[in-house]
């Protein structure tokens, strides 16, 4: 059972806390990545990819948009994944026609890879109403209101990063920690 002096129905832990306007915001933040998390997977499965996939393919479009070869080494590097899983990776993406191998100008003994016109489009096609979408939502909004939201963006993604470096106090700590936190 939860603790009630320290959580609320929303999940967020803040002790005396007078507003919960941060975190009415929190929980947008919680709906939203949690409709981008469903809207990519639906992308992957009309697309027929998994998420490994479909980051190849964006990571390629994007070399392929700034003229950078890539290697399976370079894509492998990118994706963290070993070569072995890379070349079953490669070998999906050209059967599936959205990346092809061409032999490598600079050694003849190796290739490149580069995303085709066919996943550009299939991208594109599966993308553009929702970026479009995204992108007026973000055209509403007035210069300071970008420039706070972008702040406070910075703030959350330095906090994710603190977290994964062990550098926060543990969501469902107490006391002491759960005491210092309530300063901030």
């Amino acid at each position: 059972m939860a603790d009630t002096r320290t959580y609320d129905e929303s999940g967020y832990w803040y002790p005396d806390r007078t507003t919960k306007t941060g975190v009415e915001l929190l929980n947008a933040m919680r709906r939203y990545r949690a409709a981008e998390v469903a809207m990519r997977q639906r992308t992957r499965d009309s697309m027929q990819m998994n998420a490994t996939d479909m980051a190849a393919v964006r990571f390629l479009l994007q070399a392929r948009q700034h003229g950078t070869p890539v290697k399976p080494t370079g894509l492998a590097a990118h994706l963290g994944i070993t070569t072995a899983s890379t070349t079953a990776l490669v070998k999906r993406l050209v059967a599936a026609g959205h990346v092809d191998r061409r032999t490598d100008p600079t050694d003849g003994r190796g290739f490149l890879l580069v995303a085709t016109d066919h996943g550009d489009e299939s991208v594109r096609s599966t993308l553009t109403a929702v970026h479009a979408r995204m992108i007026a939502a973000a055209d509403r909004l007035s210069p300071t209101t970008i420039s706070e939201m972008s702040a406070f963006f910075e703030d959350m993604i330095d906090a994710m990063d603190d977290a994964s470096n062990g550098a926060l106090v543990p969501d469902d700590a107490r006391g002491a920690g759960a005491a210092a936190l309530a300063h901030h």
